[in-house]
């Protein structure tokens, strides 16, 4: 039994003893004793590979807002309009009257429906106010008789809308018809001078800064008798001894004063300078 408890005592002697020396290298006989000692092996940690990714910047753009495109048509040209230095113009004009009434009393045919020509020349004071100073020659005829009137005129005129290629106006004014009535072919005439107003209206077109077309109506009255002269040839005259009278009825003859009323219509053109 004391072999295998020596045995036993040594192999734990040993047991213990190797824990110690396990760090430890083992001694290397001469020539050159050392010792080795143990170093565990370092641990290698494998770790995943790291991917890097670039990322573009980002750019922010802003769109512009959408614009849109609007095309007029080009304008159109209009008719120059008269400039207001343009104050002074002359023009021509065709007229027509009718006027009621008598002038010698000699027939009821008196004052027929005439017509003619006439010049006419206008102003401007301001762009609305104006005046006009007209002449006209008109003349008719009866069953007997023939008739001429001169009516020589001034009136002041008021456009309504002087920017405007289209100028509506009023009107009114005086002046003096000077009239030639003629009986039996030239042996009996009287001439009278009778004042006369006129009031009414019209349109005038612009068809150029200088040029212009216009058509008026007005209302005519002749109320007074200025002057009458008459005028009787020899072979309208009879005579009986010391007693002297007319042929056919002229001594019926009466120029005194007499209201006529009529109508006169106008058209005609004007140039500016």
């Amino acid at each position: 039994m004391k072999p295998n408890l020596l045995t036993a005592t040594t192999l734990l002697a040993a047991l213990a003893i190797l824990p110690a020396t396990a760090s430890e290298a083992q001694a290397h006989p001469a020539p050159y004793p050392h010792r080795h000692v143990y170093r565990p092996a370092p641990r290698v940690r494998y770790h995943a590979p790291v991917v890097r990714v670039r990322r573009p910047p980002v750019v922010i753009v802003e769109e512009p807002a959408p614009v849109t495109v609007v095309r007029r048509p080009p304008p159109t040209e209009q008719p120059a309009r008269p400039e207001p230095q343009q104050l002074l113009g002359v023009g021509l004009r065709l007229s027509s009257a009718s006027i009621e009434g008598s002038k010698a009393g000699l027939s009821a045919d008196e004052n027929p429906t005439m017509g003619g020509i006439g010049l006419q020349v206008r102003s401007r004071f301001d762009r609305h106010l104006g005046l006009e100073l007209s002449i006209d020659s008109l003349g008719g005829s009866g069953e007997d008789f023939e008739q001429s009137t001169v009516p020589v005129m001034a009136a002041l005129t008021y456009h309504l809308f002087p920017e405007s290629r289209l100028q509506p106006y009023v009107l009114g004014g005086l002046g003096v018809h000077f009239t030639r009535l003629s009986y039996l072919e030239g042996k009996y005439a009287i001439d009278s001078a009778d004042l006369a107003g006129q009031l009414g209206g019209g349109l005038e077109l612009f068809l150029s800064r200088s040029l212009s077309l216009h058509a008026d109506l007005r209302g005519q009255t002749i109320f007074n008798n200025l002057d009458s002269q008459e005028r009787v040839r020899e072979d309208c005259l009879a005579q009986v001894g010391n007693l002297q009278g007319f042929c056919d009825g002229i001594q019926r003859a009466d120029a005194e004063d007499k209201m006529n009323l009529g109508l006169q219509l106008q058209a005609g053109a004007t140039l500016y300078f």
